[in-house]
């Protein structure tokens, strides 16, 4: 039993995620800011934030703080979030698959030890997301020159009345931001990704469904300017990116945004919670 959770936490699923996600922040930053594939052009003469040196990569090291390269660009990749989420509980699903059904008969109660799993396996993968988060601030901290600029840093938490301010406490504040992003939001998608599984023995398809969801209720859900659609922003994923504000909700509703992260949480848990049990009872009919 040891081995098989230690081949759980520590497997290629878990580090690929670990390592994909900083990758994917730096790939996304240096795209968006043109550093990639540009990245031994020379800039104009009088461009560069560094002085003399006009490469593009150093150009772009001092104008991106590193408040805004965390900040902003988990905001652009926040669609792979949903697939690494998915990859780093498919250990949980194969063990499920393959070693539950010998195990069973040597086990008490078979349907609360699964329960356990899926609890432990959904923190797991979140956990595992948080620590690639963590290893991306790393990343972005030794590539970055400059810790923060005021002109670019959105400081969500400010529109909660929350006294967590970029400015004066930039890691702490990224530490926090990082556990709507990286820690909240993962909850949802592995546990969708665990839900679709029980009901689909297609790979591809419980991978992708967390993703497709993400683009679907990021569209639907956003607070339109053209008519209210009050309540459905509260279930938008984007929620857990953007701490929303009650400026936010616009046409004169002023819920706070803790109540916008409690719906998009419960909009995805409440449905995987059922489907997980329906799964479970039908596989055992």
């Amino acid at each position: 039993m040891k081995l098989r959770w230690k081949k759980q936490i520590i497997n290629l699923y878990t580090i690929s995620v670990i390592v994909a996600l900083p990758v994917l922040t730096f790939l996304f930053m240096g795209f968006e800011s043109g550093m990639l594939p540009n990245f031994l052009k020379q800039v104009h003469p009088g461009e560069s934030a560094a002085g003399d040196d006009l490469w593009v990569v150093s150009h772009i090291r001092y104008l991106t703080s590193y408040v805004d390269a965390i900040e902003w660009q988990f905001a652009s990749n926040r669609h792979f979030i949903p697939i690494l989420s998915s990859l780093a509980v498919l250990p949980f699903i194969q063990m499920r698959d393959r070693f539950l059904p010998f195990a069973s008969v040597r086990m008490k109660d078979t349907r609360k030890m699964e329960r356990i799993w899926i609890v432990q396996s959904v923190l797991l993968a979140s956990c595992v997301m948080y620590c690639a988060y963590l290893v991306t601030m790393l990343v972005m901290r030794v590539w970055c020159v400059n810790t923060y600029d005021a002109n670019n840093c959105f400081d969500v938490f400010a529109l909660w009345g929350w006294n967590l301010s970029a400015s004066t406490h930039p890691y702490l504040y990224l530490l926090a931001l990082g556990v709507l992003r990286c820690f909240l939001l993962p909850i949802l998608f592995s546990l969708l990704t665990i839900a679709i599984s029980y009901l689909v023995n297609k790979v591809y398809i419980y991978l992708l469904i967390p993703t497709i969801y993400s683009l679907i209720a990021s569209a639907l859900f956003s607070q339109g300017v053209s008519d209210d659609k009050w309540p459905l922003p509260l279930f938008s994923p984007e929620n857990l990116l953007w701490p929303s504000s009650p400026e936010y909700w616009g046409y004169g509703h002023t819920t706070h945004g803790i109540w916008g992260v409690v719906g998009a949480m419960a909009i995805v848990v409440l449905p995987s919670i059922v489907m997980i049990w329906y799964g479970m009872r039908r596989r055992r009919a």
